[in-house]
């Protein structure tokens, strides 16, 4: 991982970084939301200490706060990944970067706007913070790797609930398949998790 430009913001650096394959920035992507921790260096050679954002005061507080303030049911873990999801949908405007950059999940928030990557951390940090395991479904159409989206494992079944949040006319509540939506388009779908 290589770093070609930061920008300081109230919640830290955001990065313009260059990775050698794809599994490497996969691999990144999953530490913002579960650690350990990355030693990473700016532009001006300042170390900072990314990931584990799952284990923020400020993101476990709005989780429990999008959880009680829509009177969420106790213990239904997909009502709760579908609530945090929706939140995400609602609130945090999609916005196609180039180039691309990598943005903690507090800064999403602070901003209120990021792309499919910032979203998918923000979701899995929210989700992992209430005890909800996530995945990060990485897709390649017809043959780019063009999009990642979070992912809530059910427990009793393992099978994996998209929380897809950039889709503004389709809600998270209707659980939409991304990986789906392009094969009935007729596209070649590969996926990647993290």
């Amino acid at each position: 991982m290589r770093t070609l430009g930061s920008w300081d913001t109230p919640n830290g650096p955001t990065f313009n970084v260059s990775f050698s394959d794809l599994d490497e920035q996969l691999r990144f992507l999953r530490k913002m939301v579960s650690g350990p921790q990355v030693a990473v260096k700016d532009s001006a050679g300042h170390t900072h200490m990314l990931g584990d954002f799952r284990s923020h005061p400020q993101i476990r507080e709005l989780a429990l706060r999008i959880l009680k303030s829509g009177h969420v049911p106790q213990r239904d873990k997909k009502a709760q990944a579908l609530a945090i999801g929706q939140w995400v949908q609602d609130n945090v405007y999609y916005v196609h970067e180039l180039p691309e950059r990598f943005q903690t999940p507090l800064e999403t928030l602070r901003l209120g706007a990021g792309d499919c990557d910032d979203s998918t951390t923000l979701i899995c940090s929210l989700l992992e913070t209430v005890g909800i395991p996530s995945q990060l479904v990485c897709m390649q159409v017809d043959g780019q790797w063009k999009h990642i989206f979070p992912a809530a494992i059910m427990q009793q079944t393992g099978a994996l609930l998209p929380l897809d949040s950039t889709v503004r006319d389709i809600p998270v509540t209707s659980v939409t398949n991304p990986c789906a939506w392009a094969q009935s388009r007729g596209k070649a779908v590969k996926i990647k998790l993290a």
